[in-house]
């Protein structure tokens, strides 16, 4: 998802596993995704969210990908994010991705590319 999302907005990708949290700082909107692991955000996303430098006035988008319920991913971050001073102005998730077949991601793009827009 993040890679369609990526080619959509015309924005580069990182992996959170093995990127700075201050690759960020040059940008004014943060997109996040996580797939959903017992409910709650992987916790690769959660270390890298910890290490975030804090700042003012960023935006930030989170997505996620689940199988059953996408439990409490979204209030974890944004609880998260907001302590670092990041506005949350949109959350997508997207059910049933299986890896085995192609996926349709553009509902998620078009409200990404909407939220963008404001």
């Amino acid at each position: 998802m993040a890679e369609a999302i990526a080619e959509s907005i015309k924005a580069p990708v990182f992996a959170i596993t093995s990127s700075e949290p201050a690759i960020v700082e040059d940008f004014d909107v943060l997109i996040l995704g996580t797939p959903v692991e017992g409910f709650r955000p992987a916790r690769e996303m959660m270390a890298f969210v910890e290490r975030l430098m804090k700042t003012e006035g960023k935006k930030a988008i989170l997505f996620c990908t689940y199988k059953l319920w996408k439990g409490s991913v979204f209030k974890i971050l944004e609880k998260k994010l907001a302590e670092k001073g990041y506005r949350v102005i949109l959350s997508v998730s997207k059910k049933g991705i299986k890896l085995d077949k192609p996926t349709e991601f553009s509902g998620c793009i078009n409200k990404i590319l909407e939220a963008l827009k404001k």
